[in-house]
């Protein structure tokens, strides 16, 4: 019967008018990209959910009270998260401007931190992007202004690999109104 409800308020939170919509969900938000050669085809990206969010789930999730998802707990977080995917999980690409959807996007882990949730997901790009000639910009919004998708505190785009050194990550103002900022990604080697 919880979950029953906590699916009506989901419903209820994303499919108001857009007249009176404002965030009901704090979500922080990073990608990770990592960099080995100039050429990426996947990126990864790390949710924290607010405290609000967070401790409903967890209590409705977490049966057993013992501050972790495990075995059937963690698969049945998995599934409600995926409610996420109708939304494309909020991911927001431009590769040299031009809108660039992913060709898939997976949870790959959940997890409680800090009494929070924390949701990894894997982004496979529909083809590779040379960063040495064309920059991929990566920001997170809700079209609907339901969820406001927030960069954690060290930011946005973290990097790692052996090229990372060689990229620069470079933070713009956003026009759309669900975007926090925008951050363009290129390298020179």
């Amino acid at each position: 019967m919880i979950r029953l409800g906590f699916y009506l308020i989901i419903a209820g939170f994303l499919f108001l008018n857009k007249a009176v919509a404002h965030p009901h969900v704090w979500v922080d938000s990073q990608y990770r990209v990592t960099v080995n050669e100039s050429k990426i085809t996947t990126l990864e990206g790390t949710w924290s959910l607010d405290l609000f969010t967070s401790t409903s789930l967890i209590a409705e999730y977490d049966v057993n009270f013992d501050g972790e998802l495990t075995g059937q707990e963690k698969l049945n977080m998995l599934e409600v998260l995926k409610s996420f995917e109708t939304y494309g999980y909020f991911i927001k690409l431009k590769k040299d401007g031009e809108d660039f959807l992913p060709e898939k996007v997976k949870i790959f882990d959940v997890r409680i931190r800090d009494q929070m949730l924390w949701m990894h997901l894997s982004i496979a790009l529909p083809e590779a992007v040379d960063l040495n000639t064309s920059v991929l910009s990566l920001a997170y919004g809700d079209d609907e202004l339901y969820f406001a998708m927030e960069p954690l505190e060290e930011g946005l785009v973290r990097l790692s690999g052996a090229l990372s050194e060689t990229c620069t990550p470079a933070e713009r103002e956003a026009e759309e109104m669900s975007i926090a900022f925008w951050v363009d990604l290129s390298c020179h080697s």
